[in-house]
């Protein structure tokens, strides 16, 4: 299992597909190194998840994400 942390475009150059392309060759590298699968975080909220489930990503039931302020 491969791990997704901080995907992210600067806002001065989002829409642009760059996003799309930083993901799809992740994936397509994965596989060719034989990775079963992989795991992000992102934030519940806005257009982040519904861009992953386009690329097949879906929303684990079984973890929970936990978190302290100090």
């Amino acid at each position: 299992m491969f791990e997704i942390n901080d995907l992210a475009v600067d806002p001065a150059f989002q829409g642009r597909g760059i996003a799309k392309e930083l993901l799809e060759k992740c994936i397509a590298d994965m596989k060719e190194r034989g990775i079963a699968g992989l795991n992000l975080i992102t934030e519940a909220e806005g257009f982040l998840p519904e861009f992953y489930e386009k690329y097949g990503f879906s929303r684990e039931k079984q973890v929970i994400l936990m978190g302290k302020e100090l």
